[in-house]
């Protein structure tokens, strides 16, 4: 009878010791990968650029077509109505203050440029995430939900909101 108090008690307090030391000790920190850190690999895209590693997106191009700094910058080139409703979810998951959506503008041309030398965007990508220090952290394809879920948790990682 001794033998099983004992063991009862190791079961009840053993998890609960194991909790309140993580919670002290332990850190939830998550992170998503910073693209091209060691710079682009790939020279063989046909742009007329020379890259410097770690690669950023240069301010020249974000000012175009940003407003102000966000802590993240969403630039989305499928505007299809299926991608536009998914990224109503933004909406409900973030303050509008916090990030901008992006969406190309009227010269296709430019944009076509940009995305392939600038963004550096393949198939079946059409997003790419931007942070504040004009680093891409990641490529989506926002059409299906699971993309979306994706791209929303990364976001939240980058905006620290987890």
């Amino acid at each position: 009878m001794a033998r099983k108090f004992i063991y009862l008690v190791l079961a009840l307090i053993l998890p609960v010791g194991v909790f309140i030391f993580l919670r002290s000790f332990g850190k939830n920190e998550f992170s998503i990968p910073v693209y091209y850190e060691l710079g682009i690999e790939d020279p063989s895209l046909g742009c007329p650029y020379l890259y410097s590693a770690p690669y950023r997106v240069a301010d020249s191009i974000l000012l175009r077509v940003a407003k102000t700094n966000y802590s993240a910058t969403l630039l989305v080139v499928d505007t299809s109505s299926q991608v536009k409703v998914g990224l109503k979810r933004l909406t409900g998951e973030f303050d509008p203050s916090e990030y901008q959506l992006l969406f190309p503008d009227k010269d296709p041309a430019i944009w076509d440029h940009w995305c392939a030398c600038v963004f550096f965007l393949r198939k079946p990508w059409s997003a790419v995430l931007i942070d504040s220090k004009n680093q891409i952290r990641g490529y989506y394809s926002p059409n299906t939900r699971e993309e979306m879920d994706r791209m929303i948790v990364e976001m939240k990682i980058l905006l620290k909101k987890y």
